[in-house]
């Protein structure tokens, strides 16, 4: 606990951003047996399958640069979700959804967001500063991964390059 109240303070001061190794593994090896609460309290698992690209965005409730990207979240959420997008919040405030629940709603967040598994998250993506993106494709491999505040358009890039790569496969 000690690192993350470190990384917390490092992330305030130096702008919520970072530049990590990029991660290994799939979604399910990444994140299968991370423990996650979601708004309501209940247990929750990331939900690796079951989708055409996921778009996993790590955020805090006091981080500037988080809140300037969730309407961006929001619009893709629902622009493509027809298209099988889906986007999901992890909020790294606290293990418990108490804490994030009323900025969810203050914040308009339509998306899933869960609580919780912080350390885990960090040690096998790499990730140290937030806001921190994944898109993740269909396969459960991640595509990319986007560290610092990005704008709509930087964030559709890879998700409209996974739906192509999804729609020509589809055709063969």
């Amino acid at each position: 606990m000690k690192h993350i109240g470190v990384f917390f303070i490092m992330c305030a001061l130096l702008g919520c951003s970072g530049a990590p190794p990029a991660p290994v593994g799939s979604c399910a090896e990444l994140f299968g047996d991370v423990p996650f609460t979601d708004m309501e309290g209940r247990d929750a698992r990331l939900p690796c399958q079951g989708h055409t690209v996921l778009v996993v965005s790590f955020w805090a409730t006091w981080c500037g640069p988080c809140k300037l990207e969730v309407p961006h979240l929001i619009e893709i959420d629902k622009e493509y979700h027809s298209q099988g997008v889906r986007v999901i919040g992890i909020s790294l405030d606290a293990p418990s959804p108490n804490a994030v629940k009323s900025a969810v709603a203050s914040f308009g967040i339509t998306y899933p967001v869960l609580a919780g598994g912080a350390e885990k998250i960090f040690d096998r993506t790499g990730i140290d500063g937030i806001p921190a993106t994944l898109i993740i494709g269909a396969d459960g491999k991640v595509n990319q991964r986007l560290v610092g505040y990005h704008t709509k358009e930087e964030m559709l890039a890879p998700i409209t390059e996974l739906l192509k790569k999804t729609r020509e496969n589809a055709q063969l």
